[in-house]
């Protein structure tokens, strides 16, 4: 009797990989448990088969006796793959390639919904291959905690002595809100402009490419150039270093249209707020390779730096050793029940920003198109019948049979009518660039963000897993007291960093939709004050008369 699970989150699979699309409440048959890695062989009810994530999914009543529900309580929102296809500035040409040995090849260390967003998806070879009725080739999709070494971090089982440099430590602090990063010092916090986006080209043409200028605030004289493979490059460098920080995707590739200005403006735009996302927070803003990405004017210098960035061996796990803690341990059942409460948070919002985002998405459609119609065809309406009223002629014995004035000024004020209608009309098509898109916008951004938090709440939810396992061997005196006690330790690290970025989050959030809920609304009053303007001066020509 096969094992029966219902779905929990939707999953999008790719069917080259093997994989199965599943959607919430689904019930599967699972075929096989022991594919490994974190997957399941499932067949759907129309009796397609493919490997599904197992962490998606949940026994239900009535399945084979003995099999536990595997079902994981982290929520995992649905993601937007970011496009895929050629693109130049992939194309990394000798002067970017790096060194032998480099880490040019990251694998599957985005983050995202557990390591699956769509621009980090690049299979390694020569993985392990699973017989049966699908297959696939993979390294684990779902191990962020073990692939960044956060299992060899917490048993101690990671050896290797690293320097830790005296401006690579990273304090947290204990506050009135929680647990916080501590401030770099100094008035630390700066912006970065990009603009002046400019093509330029090189092997005499043959390559094109946009390059942005990037002027940091806290020295206005320095000014480099960069283009978008750099932004890649420096995203790919952070979301590997950083496991317990949110790092957002950078704005999609697009494979066509990518020197329409449009384009090009929502590009910038979007490098733009990724970029003040980045320089807001107090670790990332102070590292190397981000210091490095916005400063560095001097070529052969820029090529040292890269490789310095791509030889950083502080990163994923081994990070958590430039981390000092508060002395205060924790208790895991409070950390565990925090950790719950940010998880369901974290699918709550995700859920939310989906429907809003749709909302928005589809309220622009019809200010630029029905809206703008309906409108329009009012005001033609008005034209119609102020053209039947300038027909109007008045019978008299002397001939003259010219209409009397009031007539005339009705016949004006009704031509104004239609146009004031008109002209609303084409007030609904031009708005959406001023509030609906911006606010879309700064929507896309934050549900990117808010998918940046599955990996991070995965790997503390195998963080908890571990004390309380050590917690029990040692009960069992399976594993002595001096041990399990430097297990929680280094698990206090990961939680206060958890909690430290979880605070952050919540109060960049909090200040960043006070200002996003502004500026729309200052825009939809200014819009509305405006259409009442033209009615009232509509309704003028009448009281006139």
């Amino acid at each position: 009797m096969h094992l029966r699970a219902r779905v929990m989150y939707d999953f999008d699979g790719e069917a080259a990989n093997g994989e199965l699309t599943i959607k919430e409440d689904e019930v599967l048959n699972i075929l096989r448990q022991d594919v490994g890695d974190g997957w399941w062989e499932a067949e759907n009810s129309q009796g397609v088969k493919g490997l599904v994530p197992q962490a998606y999914c949940e026994a239900v009543d009535g399945t084979q006796d003995g099999v536990s529900s595997p079902g994981s309580s982290v929520p995992s929102p649905s993601y937007d793959d970011r496009q895929d296809g050629v693109d130049e500035e992939w194309d990394y040409d000798e002067e970017w390639d790096g060194e032998p040995g480099s880490p040019t090849d990251s694998g599957l260390n985005g983050q995202g919904n557990y390591g699956l967003h769509g621009a980090n998806r690049h299979m390694k070879r020569g993985g392990e291959v699973k017989t049966g009725t699908v297959s696939k080739t993979f390294k684990s999709r779902f191990s962020v905690f073990a692939k960044s070494g956060g299992e060899a971090y917490l048993l101690g089982a990671d050896t290797k002595k690293r320097h830790i440099p005296a401006n690579t430590e990273v304090r947290i602090v204990e506050s009135d809100e929680g647990p916080m990063w501590e401030d770099p010092g100094g008035d630390w916090r700066f912006t970065c402009e990009i603009t002046n986006p400019k093509k330029e080209s090189k092997l005499k043409g043959m390559k094109s490419f946009i390059a942005y200028q990037l002027t940091p605030s806290f020295n206005t004289g320095i000014r480099v150039s960069r283009r978008y493979k750099h932004f890649d490059w420096l995203y790919e460098r952070l979301s590997e270093k950083f496991t317990l920080i949110c790092v957002p995707q950078l704005p999609d590739k697009q494979v066509t249209g990518r020197y329409e200005e449009s384009f090009i403006e929502r590009r910038m735009d979007g490098l733009q707020r990724w970029m003040a996302r980045m320089t807001s927070h107090p670790i990332i803003s102070q590292c190397d390779a981000f210091q490095h990405f916005i400063s560095c004017t001097d070529e052969k210098q820029w090529k040292v730096g890269k490789r310095k960035a791509e030889k950083d061996e502080l990163v994923g796990a081994a990070f958590l050793q430039t981390i000092t803690p508060p002395d205060t341990g924790l208790e895991v059942a409070h950390v565990e029940t925090q950790h719950d409460n940010f998880a369901k948070f974290v699918k709550s919002m995700n859920d939310s920003m989906v429907v809003i985002q749709q909302t928005f998405h589809e309220s622009r459609k019809r200010h630029m198109g029905p809206f703008k119609r309906e409108y329009q065809k009012v005001g033609q309406s008005f034209n119609a019948i102020a053209e039947s009223f300038e027909i109007d002629t008045r019978p008299r014995v002397n001939g003259n049979d010219a209409p009397p004035q009031e007539s005339v000024r009705l016949t004006d004020a009704v031509k104004n009518t239609g146009k004031t209608y008109e002209d609303i009309g084409l007030f609904f098509a031009q708005q959406p660039s001023k509030d609906l898109i911006p606010f879309e916008d700064f929507l896309r951004e934050y549900h990117g963000m808010i998918q940046t938090f599955p990996d991070m709440i995965q790997f503390h939810k195998h963080t908890i897993s571990t004390v309380k396992e050590c917690q029990k061997q040692r009960e069992d005196q399976k594993m002595d007291f001096e041990e399990a006690e430097s297990v929680k330790q280094r698990a206090d690290v990961v939680s206060y960093a958890m909690m430290a970025e979880i605070n952050h989050f919540q109060d960049e959030r909090v200040r960043n939709f006070k200002e996003a809920m502004e500026g729309f609304l200052t825009e939809q009053i200014k819009f509305y004050q405006n259409v009442t303007a033209k009615l009232e001066d509509a309704l003028g020509k009448f009281q006139d008369i």
